[in-house]
């Protein structure tokens, strides 16, 4: 993509969309919108092969040829604007879900089934794929709202469907009727007609809070009716600066009576956008009821990304995991962003200012020999050549996400590869120094994907780094500590750092980058090392039974700065027990490292013990110690009766050293059974097992 494909405007300050913005068509020159550069409707229209008013009517994952993650969509079309009529079309947007497996690209186009508006098709890209892709992506396709009866797209908005269609086409061919439009028009019609109904919002609060974590926004008022029906809540979007609403999903709906509605604040709404900064709009159930906006306005902090699972629905922060073997996560430079000194330098402060402020466990690698992003298990970052991005669009952060079940049900995701890749035509600044009117800042930029990279979604704050658009000439280089840094750490401290039944091991909090705990004929010594410190003040070791709800206890206090660090426990716990690293910061908090499990008996570090056994069905559940090697695997558990006779088994993921995993049991009944397993590193065996 080159700037001659952009219809290039100059871009002033930022501002927020007044809250009545007219619906007249409208370009907003002001910011680009995530790396979002505005399209010529001329242009869209000329690349377009194919215009069409359509639908969609279904979705569903799929894999290509090169290893990505697609959405197929089929669309069913009401009207051409443009081209061939066809009444069903498949079309591709990059991205997709298949099984737990997820792929995300920010400034990418996001369709769900239900959706309607205009589409400019061109042909797919997709490898072995005979079929339509968006042009431009977000900007090849105008949305329509059939509640409100308007239409929009990333820098315009319409005042009806009619008005967009009109933009695009004098005389469209119509192809098969449009009944949801139908209705959407004869419920207008209606409601002009009849007296109109409007509840009451009186308040709502609390007024600052987080998008994402389960954050419970109540609204108080009246007229909203004895139960929530068809009613909705919405929220500004912010992934347009506010210019429409997001709708809140149905299971976030905590409670709704005719005086009080509680709902959670999303960062995955019911359009797949982040809840942002400003009123909130109440529509109660029923026909002649009107929105109601409310007065006071609610700001959004922080939003952390959420992943949803199409399997169940539910919705969960994905967590940072101990990819390297070093805490965390390598980047690595392609060849044609190392020959650019200045963007390597600007890219690498930007990384140390998330590492040095929320702790996340990032470093950059030697090159990458190869280009381009691909799901390689490389997390790359490097200049795009040729036409890779789409029209208008300047950058982007491809992440990609695995999942498990635990034991209880509920999902886990967690990070399993970070692309990103800029559009090596735009008119960037590298820094240090500040940008031109007409330049974009890289290092401005650069943060701003790494927060994406960091699971953080946009905002409506013009303060923070995360706010959804930036200007030319514009320098936001610094971390906004109550929102940019509040959600890093949240993420962090909430998922990353956290051990998980399920999934690999837990990121270490930087600069930790490995730590071992092991007995000794003096006690259990404890080692562990940093690299590239900051953000740190000192080390405060601590240890607890097998049974931590008794509390953690304290057994040593490490300054910062003599490393590598070793600490002693001259009177360790008898049996297993836990030791831990909490890692002290300048603001005076503490990250946790994740647990290490140590035995006395140094006999029981290697090899699977099972506890307690015999094992009373309606007593402690069933434990297994694992000593496992310098590296992280799995365990594969099956079990047998006497007579040979298998009674089901589970997969456990381990991390080194020493582990304590809880197995899934199925019902086994009184008897006697053999538990065998096998380690993804080569070692099995078999343990006699007593059930009483």
């Amino acid at each position: 993509m080159k700037f001659s494909d952009l219809f290039l405007l100059p871009l002033l300050a930022l501002s927020l969309p007044a809250a009545a913005q007219t619906a007249t068509p409208s370009t907003s020159a002001s910011a680009t919108h995530c790396l979002l550069e505005p399209l010529d409707p001329a242009l869209r229209a000329a690349r377009a092969v194919r215009i069409v008013e359509a639908v969609v009517v279904g979705s569903e994952g799929v894999q290509a040829a090169n290893g990505h993650l697609y959405t197929r969509h089929q669309l069913r079309v009401f009207r051409q604007l443009k081209g061939t009529p066809d009444s069903v079309l498949t079309v591709f947007t990059e991205g997709g879900t298949l099984g737990l497996r997820r792929e995300v690209l920010t400034n990418t186009l996001q369709l769900v089934p239900g959706e309607q508006g205009i589409f400019f098709l061109e042909p797919t890209t997709v490898p072995a794929q005979a079929s339509w892709q968006v042009f431009g992506s977000q900007q090849g396709f105008i949305r329509y709202n059939l509640a409100n009866l308007t239409a929009a797209e990333p820098f315009r908005r319409y005042d009806s469907p009619a008005a967009a269609v009109a933009t695009v086409a004098a005389a469209p061919r119509e192809v098969q009727p449009n009944p949801a439009l139908a209705a959407a028009r004869l419920r207008r019609s209606q409601m002009a007609a009849a007296r109109p109904q409007v509840a009451v919002i009186s308040g709502i609060g609390p007024l600052r809070l987080s998008a994402g974590t389960g954050a419970v926004l109540t609204i108080t008022g009246s007229g909203f009716g004895p139960s929530r029906g068809t009613g909705t809540v919405e929220f500004r979007n912010a992934d347009d600066g506010g210019a429409t609403f997001t709708r809140v999903n149905d299971d976030d709906y905590v409670s709704w009576t005719d005086t009080r509605i509680q709902v959670r604040v999303p960062a995955l709404s019911a359009t797949g956008n982040p809840a942002g900064t400003g009123p909130v709009r109440v529509t109660p159930a029923g026909t002649g009821q009107l929105a109601t906006l409310s007065l006071q306005t609610v700001l959004i902090e922080f939003a952390a990304t959420n992943v949803r699972d199409t399997n169940t629905g539910q919705r969960a922060v994905p967590a940072h995991r101990d990819q390297n073997g070093a805490g965390g996560l390598t980047f690595r430079f392609e060849p044609g962003f190392v020959a650019n000194a200045a963007a390597a330098a600007a890219w690498q402060r930007a990384l140390t200012g998330w590492r040095c402020q929320t702790g996340i466990n990032w470093e950059l690698g030697p090159p990458r020999t190869t280009t381009g992003v691909a799901n390689d298990d490389i997390n790359s970052v490097g200049f795009d050549t040729g036409a890779q991005l789409p029209a208008g669009v300047l950058g982007r952060t491809t992440s990609y996400y695995e999942g498990c079940y635990r034991p209880d049900g509920t999902v886990a995701f967690f990070v399993k590869e970070i692309d990103t890749q800029y559009d090596d035509a735009a008119a960037w600044q590298f820094g240090p120094a500040n940008p031109a009117s007409t330049q974009l800042d890289f290092e401005s930029v650069a943060v701003h994907e790494l927060g994406h990279a960091q699971q953080l979604s946009h905002l409506i704050m013009p303060s923070a780094v995360m706010h959804y658009a930036i200007a030319r000439g514009q320098r936001s280089r610094t971390l906004a500590p109550a929102s940019d840094i509040a959600g890093g750490r949240y993420v962090l401290r909430v998922r990353s750092f956290r051990p998980d039944v399920c999934g690999p091991t837990a990121m270490l909090p930087a600069p930790l980058i490995s730590q071992q705990a092991t007995p000794s004929p003096a006690g259990v010594e404890v080692q562990w090392a940093t690299s590239a410190e900051c953000y740190l003040n000192g080390f405060v070791l601590e240890r607890a039974p097998l049974d931590t709800t008794g509390g953690w206890q304290p057994v040593a206090e490490v300054a910062a700065g003599a490393g590598p660090y070793r600490a002693l426990d001259l009177q360790p716990l008898p049996g297993l027990s836990y030791y831990r690293l909490r890692l002290k910061r300048p603001d005076s908090s503490l990250d946790a490292a994740r647990p290490m499990l140590v035995s006395r008996d140094a006999t029981a570090q290697t090899g699977l013990t099972v506890f307690p056994n015999p094992f009373d069905r309606n007593g402690p559940a069933l434990r297994l110690q694992y000593g496992a090697g310098a590296a992280a695997g799995s365990l594969t558990l099956r079990f047998y009766d006497a007579v040979g006779r298998y009674y089901g088994g589970s997969r456990l993921d381990y991390a080194p050293g020493l582990s304590l995993l809880s197995p899934t049991l199925s019902d086994l009944r009184p008897g006697f059974y053999l538990l065998r397993w096998t380690d993804s590193n080569g070692p099995s065996g078999t343990v006699r097992l007593l059930v009483r």
